[in-house]
């Protein structure tokens, strides 16, 4: 395991890989990105984007482009190879929470609970607004048809094409902590804090529920949520005591413990599933880890 920092005083927020995995891309509080070498512990490159705090990162489904989002009310597209500017989506009516693309489509999280979409060929935003959690993840199907995110207890399914909904799902449980999709799209995990089971797997053709991960001890809840690529393997981190790392195999039910005392609120596998990042937000480290 590998701890990557640069500046005592800089305190990350986002961190994800490249899709081949041979990069990853961090931004944090000092409106810097770094790209790193999973194999060093020093940044290969960086570059001052936002003068406040970078709040979320993302990479293009071909690894062509970074996207990053932050405090200054815009969006911010970099070619990877080099960090030049592409794109600046300026005069967002609040702070980017979270980003994400895949395909011709970016779909951004305002502070104000709005969710843009828009089309990377034109850069025209999508539709009207749709509204989310403003912790909300935002996971695209590996299709990009489509992508997830939650509104109080209430997930939704939202068109990458138009925007439209394609479904709304009331989970009558509780406010989601985390949610991940399977890399064939079958599967959708959802973490929950304050119940008694702190993980339910719904099927996404009909969201029916077809696991659950009862809840470790008092105050549990699930983080840190990632399904192994290519696997029915799914990697939380249980928040009951002291923080447990874990991987739940759905195939046979066992749960094996990774790390221990360390809290994540974003996990990040490599596509080959042999490294892991860990990436809290607000420290001044961000855990490399190999999965063997």
């Amino acid at each position: 395991m590998a701890l990557l920092k640069h500046e005592e005083s800089l305190m990350f927020h986002d961190a994800v890989f490249s899709p081949e995995g041979n990069r990853l891309v961090s931004v944090g509080n000092q409106g810097m990105l770094y790209l790193w070498d999973p194999t060093q512990s020093f940044p290969v490159s960086f570059k001052h984007v936002y003068k406040g705090t970078a709040l979320s990162c993302a990479y293009s489904q071909d690894g062509k482009y970074i996207v990053t989002g932050g405090e200054e009310r815009s969006i911010k597209v970099l070619l990877a190879q080099d960090l030049s500017e592409v794109k600046s989506i300026t005069g967002l009516p609040a702070t980017v929470r979270k980003i994400a693309m895949s395909g011709n489509r970016l779909v951004a999280l305002l502070q104000n609970n709005e969710i843009h979409i828009y089309n990377t060929d034109t850069w025209e935003k999508i539709g009207k607004p749709r509204y989310a959690a403003k912790d909300s993840k935002i996971v695209f199907s590996s299709k990009g048809d489509r992508f997830y995110a939650w509104f109080s207890s209430r997930i939704y399914a939202i068109s990458a094409k138009d925007g439209e909904l394609i479904n709304v799902f009331n989970t009558n449980y509780g406010i989601p902590t985390d949610l991940t999709l399977s890399t064939d799209d079958r599967l959708l995990a959802v973490g929950y804090g304050k119940a008694d089971e702190v993980i339910r797997i719904y099927d996404t053709g009909d969201f029916k529920q077809v696991k659950a991960v009862k809840k470790n001890g008092a105050g549990d809840s699930a983080t840190g949520m990632s399904f192994f690529h290519n696997s029915n393997k799914l990697l939380y981190l249980s928040n009951a005591g002291n923080p447990n790392l874990k991987v739940y195999d759905l195939d046979n039910g066992t749960h094996t413990s990774v790390l221990k005392g360390s809290a994540t609120d974003n996990t990040s596998i490599s596509r080959d599933n042999s490294k892991l990042i860990l990436a809290p937000r607000g420290l001044n480290s961000i855990r490399l880890m190999a999965i063997i």
